[in-house]
């Protein structure tokens, strides 16, 4: 009895039938979901992936561009994000010609499964920036803007351990189907953590789009930051629009990946026998995401002096650093010369008191 890896958070345990039957593999390394020592539950197609190497290829090359262009430090993050997506179809396109390979395979699965989370976390670096840039006193839900994302992006860090934990689990011909079967779980937790961290940041999305709203109406907002029309993509309405979609396709694709496993991990479930059913429904989505963020760019909405959290210059941090250094250094010349005092205070005491109890010789 052996148990098979589910690759792009699909595999299968073929221990889930009593026995399995040897079974030399094709010219790809492929084996039949009944043959032993099978990764997949179906023959990967090696066009599929190509196709989708050259679409995240081109969208991380124009994620790259903008990143430059628009002068956005943080964009690496979802530089990040896009390159993850490719790197996981270059292991499955190199996987679809060796059937066989552990390694192509675990690989795939780690990147595949665990990019959509810096797109997430791009999502929510530009909220922060977002009100630092639109909101008077910089702040939003009672958190300063800097924080604010910071916050999200430590929630989205804890959903990415639980699901890389997950899919650890899930890898590796020789794991029991109990095994496998855990890691299934743990990354589903994961991805219904990420889930819920979504639809809280959808509430002060919302919150921070009616107040931006709001002061533009009464007037409140500086002439550059203004809307410029629904046609343009520099209007900031657009931004949002572009971050509800992204935050969209992302659900889409943790549902699936929640129902997917809805059916167990035998070959009734048809996800697991299929392979389209990921295209349809987890890489196209995060490519479209991907490729919406390129339209409608954050760097077109976020421009000026306020676009960017205040950065200290060298110069400025050498500044800062010699003048902390300095103010405890004179803080503790004014606790030793606060401690010099109180001794001498306690000496003349002493002094003083052992004056008076010294008899006198004249009687």
């Amino acid at each position: 009895m052996t148990a098979t890896t589910i690759p792009s958070g699909t595999s299968v345990s073929a221990s889930s039938t009593p026995t399995c039957f040897p079974m030399t593999p094709n010219e790809v390394g492929y084996v039949p979901p009944e043959g032993c020592g099978n990764l997949l539950m179906y023959e990967a197609s090696f066009v599929a992936p190509v196709l989708f190497c050259v679409l995240f290829g081109l969208t991380t090359i124009a994620h790259f561009a903008q990143a430059f262009v628009y002068k956005k430090r943080y964009a690496w993050v979802i530089i990040m994000g896009s390159l993850w997506e490719l790197m996981a179809f270059i292991m499955r396109a190199l996987f679809a010609k060796d059937q066989s390979s552990e390694a192509y395979d675990t690989c795939h699965v780690i990147f595949f499964l665990l990019a959509p989370i810096w797109v997430n976390a791009f999502i929510y670096m530009t909220l922060g920036r977002l009100v630092h840039f639109f909101i008077p006193n910089r702040r939003l839900g009672g958190l300063p803007a800097k924080r604010f994302g910071l916050v999200f992006v430590w929630l989205d860090i804890t959903a990415f351990a639980v699901q890389l934990v997950g899919a650890a689990f899930t890898t590796g011909s020789d794991n029991s189907a109990e095994t496998t079967m855990r890691g299934v779980h743990i990354y589903m937790g994961g991805i219904g953590l990420q889930e819920l961290f979504i639809l809280v940041f959808v509430w002060f999305l919302v919150v921070l789009q009616r107040r931006i709203a709001r002061l533009e109406q009464h007037g409140a907002l500086d002439v550059e930051k203004q809307s410029t029309g629904l046609n343009s993509v520099r209007d900031w309405r657009w931004l949002f629009y572009a971050m509800y979609a992204t935050l969209f396709l992302i659900s889409v694709r943790i549902f699936f990946r929640l129902a997917q496993y809805a059916q167990g991990t035998d070959l009734s479930n048809p996800v697991l026998t299929h392979e389209w059913y990921e295209y349809v429904w987890d890489a196209a989505p995060m490519f479209i995401a991907l490729a919406i963020l390129n339209v409608v760019h954050p760097g077109q909405v976020l421009r000026g002096p306020d676009s960017e959290f205040p950065r200290m210059s060298r110069a400025e941090k050498k500044e800062r650093k010699r003048a902390k250094k300095q103010s405890k250094a004179e803080e503790r010349e004014v606790k030793k010369r606060a401690k010099a005092e109180e001794k001498e205070a306690k000496k003349e005491a002493n002094s003083g008191s052992a004056a008076l109890d010294t008899p006198s010789t004249h009687q």
